[in-house]
Parts: structure tokens; C-alpha cells; sequence
């Protein structure tokens, strides 16, 4: 564990393992823990590969801007770049959870010849807005609420309100454990990495089809934040692209072997 300056920020970083160079990233108001929380099955392929995670900027530990237009899939994603070569790697298989994905997605399109491959976990909402579902926009709109409360009364009060917020938690375990990610950030970024990211525009899927590296799409049913639209729009985009879709938004991190296996197989396929 330790801190490096990418593009001008200190992010907190890990790596740990042996083998060719895996960087993954975390969801919005996410950090390291988060990745270690979700995707513990990550630590099970230290042996097979070296796993780099990082507290993106704005983020957790790691400085950031104090400025919305420091926080796009752009910038995100030239930090995801700059953390290959700081590395000592010219390329590696990237991928994340949901702010994650959407950053490697930028590196993939953008970078192309930084990336041997990608592993994609709940991408967010993807595409233009008019294909959004009601269930998407509802949850972007909490996004931007959380982003303004932030703003005007801090993360602690922040965390009492968005308790009542629509699509905030499906269940009481989950709107704990965001609240939690909430009282671990940055309260001098946060609200900028929220608002910048929300209005921040994405590609036009048709650039997915540019992708032509072997990608694999973990996606789970019921969660506006991460819809299985998303998920199939990149299936139907990517070439070589396994998509499996889990039947609840808890599926994965109570199915871990399950979750391993998958990473498991598409190492077979790629290594």
C-alpha cells in the first residue's frame, strides 16, 4: 500500500501478486475496501496474477481537483492509463465495478494498446439518455441529490438524508454499507466527483464495437444503477464478449465461488 502522483493527484494505491498486471477500479464513493468487500475473489488469483487497486481521485485516501471538470470518464480514465505504466507494464487486463467499468471502457476505446483484456463488473448506466429506462434515471437523480447535499450540508448530514432518498438502498444491509462509503470519503472532493461524473458524457455505443479484446461482463437484475441494459448493449457491441447476468443485486457477493470461477476461466482463456 502506498501513494503515487498520477496526473498531478496523490491516489493511494496496492499491488500485491505475481503475473502479468491486472488493474481494477472501484464504483463511485467507493475506494480499496470496497473492492476488497465486493470482489474479494479478486485475492484468490494473487498467484496467477498481479492485482493493482486504487483509490480513484476524489476518492477514499487519494487527492483530487476541487472542481467538477476534473472528474470524467476522461480523466478517470488517463489516471487508469498512467497506473499501467507506473506499473512498469506497456499494457494489462483492466476492468472495475461500476465507476470502474465505465473508466476502463474509456482505456479500452481511448487506450486501446494499454489494455490485453477486460473485466467488467455492474457497468452503469451506458449509451444516451433517451435509452434509459425509468429505473436508471431514477437512480441518477439520487446520485445528483447526494452530490448537492453534499454540497450544502456536509457528508455526515448527507448520510442521515440520503437514507429517505429514492433508489438510495434496496435493503437496510446495503443502505448501511453505503453509508459507510459515504463517511469514508473525501469531503472536499466528494460532492465534485458526484456532480462532475453524473453530467460527465459517455461514448456513443457504437464505439463499443471498437473493442476487440477479450471482455467479460458480470452484470446482476434489479438495480437501476447498474442495468442489465448496459451489460447486454456491450455483449451486443464487443465481438468476443461472455456476458452473465445474476438473478439480484446480492448475488455475487453471496455467490463468491461463483464469482471466482468466473474470473478463473476467463484467465484460462487469456493468459
Amino acid at each position: 500500500m502506498g501513494f503515487t502522483t498520477i496526473n498531478g493527484y496523490p491516489l493511494r494505491f496496492r499491488i500485491e501478486g505475481d503475473g502479468p498486471l491486472v488493474v481494477f477500479g472501484h464504483g463511485l464513493m467507493g475506494n480499496i475496501e470496497q473492492i476488497d468487500d465486493n470482489a474479494g475473489p479478486l485475492s484468490r488469483l494473487l498467484e496467477r496474477v498481479r492485482v493493482l487497486v486504487y483509490d480513484a481521485r476524489g476518492h477514499g485516501q487519494s487527492g483530487g481537483p476541487e472542481d467538477e471538470s476534473g472528474y470524467t470518464w476522461e480523466t478517470l480514465g488517463c489516471d487508469m492509463s498512467a497506473l499501467i505504466e507506473f506499473a512498469g507494464e506497456d499494457s494489462a487486463i483492466i476492468g472495475g465495478a461500476s465507476m470502474g467499468a465505465a473508466t476502463a471502457l474509456w482505456v479500452a476505446i481511448e487506450r486501446p494498446v494499454r489494455v490485453r483484456a477486460l473485466a467488467l463488473m455492474i457497468p452503469p448506466p451506458l449509451g444516451p439518455r433517451e435509452l434509459w429506462g425509468d429505473a436508471e434515471r431514477q437512480a441518477i437523480q439520487t446520485l445528483d441529490l447526494i452530490g448537492a447535499a453534499v454540497q450544502n450540508f456536509g457528508v455526515e448530514k448527507t448520510v442521515e438524508l440520503a437514507q429517505n432518498f429514492p433508489g438510495f438502498a434496496t435493503t437496510p444491509d446495503e443502505a448501511q454499507q453505503r453509508a459507510q462509503w459515504l463517511l469514508g470519503q473525501n469531503p472536499k472532493t466528494l460532492r465534485y466527483a458526484i456532480r462532475g461524473l453524473v453530467a460527465a458524457p459517455g461514448h456513443d455505443p457504437e464505439a463499443y464495437r471498437g473493442i476487440k479484446v477479450p471482455t467479460l461482463v458480470l452484470a446482476h437484475e434489479g438495480d437501476g444503477l447498474h442495468p442489465v441494459r448496459s451489460a447486454q448493449l456491450l455483449k451486443d457491441a464487443i465481438a468476443d464478449c461472455r456476458l452473465v447476468v445474476a438473478p439480484d443485486p446480492n448475488y455475487w457477493q453471496t455467490h463468491p465461488d461463483e464469482l471466482h470461477a468466473e474470473f478463473e476461466t476467463f484467465l484460462d482463456r487469456i493468459l
